[in-house]
This record gives C-alpha cells, structure tokens and sequence, in this order.
C-alpha cells in the first residue's frame, strides 16, 4: 500500500465510522455513487461493507476503465446524473462528492435523487462553498473557480433546494480552510486536516466544501 493509498483511507475513515449510523451491511441495502471519479470512496465501500449492492454512475467514460481494475463487486454505469438510469425507490444510499457543481442544473439531480433512493433513504452531498473564508481570501485565485464548476452555490441555497426536493437535512456544515494554500502545508496542515479526520466537517457556513446528510422523506 503506497503512502497516497494511506493517505486517502485516513481521509475517508470519517465516512467509514459515519455512514455506518445510516446503513446496515446486509444484502437487501443498494448504494450508487454518482460521479465516482477514480473509485476511492467505492473500492473502500467494498471493504467496509462487505454484503451490500454497490453502484458507480459516472459521465466520464476515461475514469471508467481505471476504476473497474481496483473493483470487485460493483456495478459501473456511464450516464448522467441529472437522468439517473435505475428504477423509483431502487437506493437506501446515495452518494455525490463534488460532482452537483459540475451540472448545469443541480435541481434535476436532486430531484432525480429523490426518485431514486427509496422512503427514508439518504442522499450524501459535498460540494465547494463559494462563500468559505478561502474563497474570499483567494479571490479569482480560488481554486473552485474552474470552468467546470457551473453551479456554485451557498450553503443556505443548498439547504434551501434539499427541502424544496424532499428532503430533510439530518446533519450538515462545511469543512476546513484548505482554500487557502498555507493551510495544505506542514506545519499548519495539521490543523486543518487533522480534526477533519475525525470530525468530518463542522456546523459552521464558512469551511471550504459544503456537506449534508439528508433524508429522503414521503
């Protein structure tokens, strides 16, 4: 295992503990993630929960061969994510890191989510905050301000659009203040990522990427 690998699983560990508290390690629980990307998040999912159906949508069909050669049991589709292939109410876990700001419009995904994920199910969210402390500080500089992301939005914005789909929020904040490069480097890195290795993020609006946990209601 290199020291990337370690790296990564020490950042995940979060959700390992977490996601534990939303579903259960049985057959009968389906997963999908959308935008997979390399397959981190799925290929630990493997290992954490060993019984459940795991899928990965991605749009990108590059990262779809690169994922496939470290995944075992789950099933990767390439398709949309604001037209989610699979039929009403087949997920009891959604999960989308960083993926709604790269859609045209994030209100086709979140009501797609909603059709998806079953009575009660969960929808896991991260997405950059524009308005964290380091994209104030950084300015035009921020490193969220790519062409890709077109939809950029605020937490309450998020918040506001979660309810107006179906969903209640059960947890959510924003993490650390890894916008701005000082707090990527050793010595102060440690305390920007530290506590996010076990806390995962914080009940407050000005960290650097947007994340909620909610559920899907009747």
């Amino acid at each position: 295992m290199n020291m990337r690998n370690n790296f990564y699983r020490l950042g995940y560990d979060f959700w390992r503990r977490t996601l534990r508290h939303y579903i259960r390690d049985d057959q009968a629980v389906k997963v999908l993630e959308c935008g997979f990307g390399e397959g981190n998040l799925i290929q630990l999912m493997e290992a954490w929960f060993p019984s459940i159906s795991l899928w990965g949508l991605d749009i990108d069909h590059r990262v779809m061969y690169q994922a496939q050669q470290t995944l075992h049991r789950a099933t990767l589709l390439q398709a949309s994510a604001e037209s989610l292939p699979f039929p009403d109410g087949t997920f009891n876990l959604l999960i989308s890191f960083h993926m709604i700001e790269h859609l045209p419009n994030p209100e086709k995904f979140l009501a797609e989510a909603y059709r998806v994920l079953a009575e009660g199910g969960f929808l896991v969210l991260a997405t950059p905050n524009p308005l964290s402390i380091g994209a104030r500080f950084m300015g035009d500089h921020w490193s969220g301000l790519i062409p890709d992301h077109v939809s950029l939005k605020p937490v309450d914005s998020w918040r506001a659009l979660l309810n107006r789909h179906g969903f209640a929020i059960r947890r959510d904040g924003t993490t650390g203040l890894s916008g701005i490069p000082i707090f990527r480097r050793l010595p102060l890195a440690l305390f920007n990522w530290g506590p996010l290795f076990v806390f995962g993020f914080f009940p407050w609006k000005h960290g650097e990427a947007y994340i909620s946990i909610s559920q899907r209601l009747a």
